[in-house]
């Protein structure tokens, strides 16, 4: 007669697979493991890349005021276009539509007419990649007394001449349209 035995790790007990019971559990933790790693990644390439595009948004409202300035220094505009309240350019005290005092820049349609940049400006790059180029409107604000006066000297007819400022707000995207910037500054002339 011929005697069989049973293969078994213990002598006694035959094997149940708890080793491959072992090694499967291991496998679905490292699995997991890894997909939350790369889900990680992913966010954070994300992040990355919006980060990257506010700050392509913001550059390019820096160029435009920068582009604006330059325009209002070198007098590319004048008291007519003002009068206007068109292209971009306005007057604060009668501008949009009657109602007085009112800022142009709060209201939607007045974008449609805002000015692009299309002059080079020295020493002044827009970035590349942009979604639209920035545009800007330039509000002519009432003049005012110059630092040193007041406004009582202005009214009697001593002192400086009064200081004219202007308004000007810059709406910028970033690279796909889904970061926006508007920047403001007032300068005078």
């Amino acid at each position: 007669m011929i005697r069989q035995q049973v293969l078994s790790g213990l002598p006694g007990r035959p094997q149940c697979g708890f080793v491959l019971i072992m090694a499967l559990i291991l496998l679905l933790l490292l699995t997991i493991l890894g997909l939350a790693a790369a889900q990680s990644s992913l966010l954070e390439e994300r992040m990355a890349g919006n980060g990257r595009n506010h700050e392509l948004a913001f550059q390019a409202a820096e160029a435009g005021l920068a582009a604006a300035r330059s325009g209002i220094r070198q007098g590319l505009w004048s008291n007519a276009d003002f009068a206007g309240n068109a292209s971009g350019l306005y007057l604060l005290s009668n501008c949009c539509a009657g109602t007085p005092w009112t800022s142009a820049w709060t209201l939607p349609n007045v974008w449609s007419s805002a000015l692009p940049i299309t002059t080079p400006v020295p020493g002044l790059t827009i970035p590349g990649q942009l979604a639209q180029q920035p545009i800007f409107i330039v509000e002519e604000l009432p003049p005012v007394a110059p630092p040193g006066s007041n406004l009582a000297q202005q009214q009697s007819g001593a002192g400086a001449p009064p200081v004219q400022p202007y308004r000007i707000t810059v709406y910028a995207t970033g690279g796909d349209r889904t970061s926006h910037v508007v920047l403001q500054t007032v300068v005078t002339q």
